[in-house]
């Protein structure tokens, strides 16, 4: 069965891109150095209490840039999801500490920031809330250069390579 109405989608795609990528919209994640050698997730979640306070119960398709101590450019690094319940716990694990059973990158966070580096986010509100599967998707697709998200990538095109399998006789 085909959608009928994926230019609209599309479009929607499009503007959720450029909010997301505007450098306007990324907030600068702060790093003090007496709470990242030795790293100390905590310190640092209580740090950046009001970032995580912003995106709580209203974040639930975001981006992480990085970008060198000293220089206004960043680049996009990752594309994620999560419901809007559960954002705040996910940006924590993805930037200060991290809970065994995600995939966060958190290791990635630590080396950039341990070595200087800076990190920024944007976050975006998707309603209905099952879009932003769609929307990271296609984002990850789209954005090759968001080398955080190669596992991804990787899935997604095995998922579009996939042999579909139909039924003699079945009408399609």
């Amino acid at each position: 069965m085909q959608y009928d109405q994926i230019a609209s989608l599309e479009e929607f795609l499009s503007q959720v891109e450029q909010r997301l990528l505007d450098p306007g919209q990324r907030v600068s994640v702060s790093f003090p150095a007496s709470a990242t050698i030795p790293w100390d997730g905590d310190a640092l979640a209580r740090a950046n209490k009001a970032l995580l306070e912003c995106v709580s119960g209203s974040a639930n398709l975001y981006a992480i840039f990085t970008g060198e101590l000293g220089r206004a450019e960043s680049v996009l690094r990752y594309f994620g999801k999560t419901t809007k319940k559960l954002a705040r716990q996910r940006i924590t694990n993805h930037l200060f500490r991290k809970h065994e059973k995600t995939g966060s990158k958190l290791a990635q966070v630590m080396a950039h920031a341990c070595d200087g580096g800076t990190v920024k986010i944007s976050w975006i509100e998707i309603r209905p809330e099952s879009l932003r599967n769609y929307l990271e998707e296609e984002l990850i697709l789209r954005h090759p250069e968001a080398d955080w998200n190669r596992e991804n990538r990787s899935k997604i095109k095995a998922s579009f390579e996939t042999p579909v399998l139909t039924l003699e006789g079945t009408a399609n």
